[in-house]
């Protein structure tokens, strides 16, 4: 089933009571922002154990089923551009909640929370945020991004099309956003000066220059409880830099995963 016409989707309900205890985590939501090509949206309560509740921000393709997107490789062109995961090749997304977003998408079951009104503010107001649950963030606004991320409590988000962006592009989104990388062009983001998030083969070690391993795999932290991999805004404050960050290859398709980086 196709969603229906942007102009259509446009006319839908605007969000006043998200949060809806008698729906599931992938039913609670709104959109905050589309074109005719993508829709992201925000979903609230998450159950992810290594997030915790965090909101939940997804980049689907809002013309196409996730599943049809992926298995055609029209994923690798649009949300997820510049992931050598994409497309079935390894990525750690598994296809449920996806289908299940995009399902209630189709059917106009999100309601739209216009940007910077009273609502929007007080929605983001001392949240924590995931941006990209699935999909590349940078495809949203930069002034949506700027906008939750001066209202959140904390954020985390990774861009994986910033080697396919100009460079003062790729800088501007990596103020908020990690640099997803692998073995092959950390160095070349951090020449950039972007902070990054490489994934390394499974049973392999990092370079010092990766930075530190992801907290979550090393301390037990949640990524709500870290918040760590937020850009380079707040690093540029301090006196001393936040590290890059580092992990090895996690997901149900871990050995495809593998593959794609050998």
């Amino acid at each position: 089933m196709k969603p229906k016409p942007l102009k259509m989707i446009l006319k839908q309900p605007l969000a006043s009571n998200i949060m809806n205890p008698d729906l599931t985590p992938y039913e609670n939501g709104f959109i905050l922002w589309q074109d005719w090509n993508t829709v992201a949206i925000a979903t609230t309560g998450s159950t992810n154990v290594k997030t915790d509740d965090m909101i939940q921000i997804w980049i689907l393709d809002r013309n196409m089923h996730p599943v049809e997107s992926i298995q055609s490789g029209k994923d690798a062109s649009l949300q997820c551009a510049g992931c050598p995961f994409a497309s079935g090749k390894g990525c750690y997304v598994a296809p449920m909640p996806l289908m299940a977003i995009w399902r209630k998408f189709s059917l106009n079951g999100y309601p739209v929370l216009p940007f910077r009104s009273l609502a929007w503010d007080a929605f983001w107001k001392e949240k924590r945020v995931r941006f990209g649950a699935y999909g590349n963030p940078s495809l949203i606004p930069l002034a949506i991004v700027a906008n939750i991320a001066a209202h959140a409590e904390k954020h985390t988000g990774y861009f994986h099309n910033w080697h396919e962006m100009s460079v003062l592009e790729a800088q501007a989104y990596g103020a908020f956003f990690m640099a997803s990388c692998e073995p092959w062009n950390v160095a070349k983001a951090q020449r950039l000066g972007l902070r990054t998030f490489t994934v390394y083969p499974a049973g392999s070690s990092a370079p010092e220059t990766a930075g530190i391993e992801c907290l979550a795999d090393a301390r037990g932290l949640t990524c709500s409880e870290c918040g760590l991999c937020d850009g380079t805004k707040r690093s540029a404050k301090r006196s001393a830099p936040l590290p890059s960050v580092w992990i090895t290859v996690h997901g149900y398709k871990t050995r495809k995963a593998t593959e794609a980086l050998n």
